[in-house]
């Protein structure tokens, strides 16, 4: 099986699904609240991890992640661009719930990668109207450096941004997207198509 594909792999798109559920945070006024709150998310992704499941079933729990704790719908819609106003209102839905899927799908696909590790928060500091939290996923596979940058959202916060290996995956994913439609000249099919191959994972 191919895993990657692009500028985005599969497993870089697992750590965004994975890192943007441990960046949301409820209303806070200090950091120490928001680092709390990443790390209660942490503990719940954990859980799943080590709860001896796989396949559908997982795969739905984590869904269910996803739809609790991110808007996935912002991410979507910065990763396609300019594209964003080409994509058919009728369609809106099924490409939003097609990219929570993938999401999903990754983690599923990866699972034995978070058996085990653990979040550490290193460092939080204020960039602007952004928190931005330093990181590291540690396990069996190594430690895992995790930047992500929050946004105040709802009175609390929510994930803008975040960075693996030096990557902000809000920027790779846009570049796959942004790919794929330039060589479909603008036919999202393919699109779409590559996102629903996440439900034979």
């Amino acid at each position: 099986m191919n895993r990657g594909k692009g500028p985005l792999t599969r497993r870089d798109m697992c750590g965004l699904a994975v890192a943007a559920l441990f960046g949301v945070a409820s209303p806070a006024t200090a950091s120490s609240a928001a680092e709390d709150y990443v790390s209660g998310i942490a503990d719940q992704v954990m859980k799943l991890a080590n709860n001896g499941q796989k396949g559908p079933a997982l795969k739905a729990q984590f869904a269910a992640l996803l739809n609790r704790y991110i808007n996935l719908k912002g991410i979507a819609d910065f990763a396609l661009g300019p594209y964003a106003r080409q994509l058919p209102a009728g369609r809106r839905a099924e490409f939003y719930n097609l990219v929570n899927n993938y999401a999903a799908a990754l983690f599923n696909y990866y699972v034995d990668d978070f058996r085990g590790s653990q979040l550490d928060i290193i460092s939080t500091t204020s960039q602007g109207k952004f928190t931005v939290i330093q990181s590291a996923i540690t396990g069996g596979n190594g430690r895992e450096q995790v930047k992500w940058r929050l946004i105040p959202a709802g009175g609390g916060f929510r994930v803008a941004d975040v960075n693996v290996k030096g990557v902000w995956l809000t920027i790779s994913m846009k570049d796959r997207f942004s790919k794929v439609l330039k060589q479909s000249k603008g036919d999202f099919d393919p699109l779409f198509a590559e996102l629903r191959e996440a439900n034979t994972w």
